[in-house]
């Protein structure tokens, strides 16, 4: 289950814990951490921290360190646009991006604006043949998203 939060750290934890549920990390699930790690502004140590908490199975000493919506949602955008652009698209990955949205609290209506923008983006920064194989991707991800988003429930 994914508890909404607003603490950094406490997502970073779950996206390692998810990461790991299979016992390893691909590549892409790498770039995401890192991506996730960069844009949650965690210390340089804080990142290796959480993840040696998630194999040891240990708590984090309680340090909130909380981020406001329009902070989520940039986080949420940034990681997506990695997603889309630097990975492989798997399943283990596309559940990173569930779980983000559903952390963060993400709207039906605020993922289709941060669509939109990331497809405006394209056409400033990719070539047009690129920029229609990703547009048609980010369809067909989106209907995969749907299906691993009902997966993914809330901790109340």
């Amino acid at each position: 289950m994914v508890e909404p939060s607003s603490d950094r750290r406490a997502v970073f934890r779950g996206v390692i814990s998810l990461a790991l549920h299979d016992g390893n990390l691909t590549f892409g699930e790498k770039r995401l951490i890192t991506k996730l790690a960069m844009v949650l502004r965690l210390d340089d140590d804080e990142p290796k921290m959480i993840y040696d908490a998630v194999i040891e199975e240990k708590e984090l000493d309680k340090i909130e360190i909380a981020m406001g919506i329009s902070e989520k949602l940039s986080a949420y955008e940034q990681v997506l646009e990695t997603f889309l652009i630097h990975t492989n698209k798997t399943d283990d990955e596309l559940r990173i991006i569930a779980y983000l949205r559903r952390a963060f609290e993400i709207s039906d209506s605020e993922h289709r604006a941060i669509l939109r923008s990331l497809d405006r983006q394209l056409e400033e920064i990719v070539h047009r043949n690129v920029r229609e194989n990703i547009r048609y991707e980010l369809k067909e991800i989106n209907k995969r998203l749907a299906e691993v988003l009902d997966s993914v429930r809330i901790q109340k």
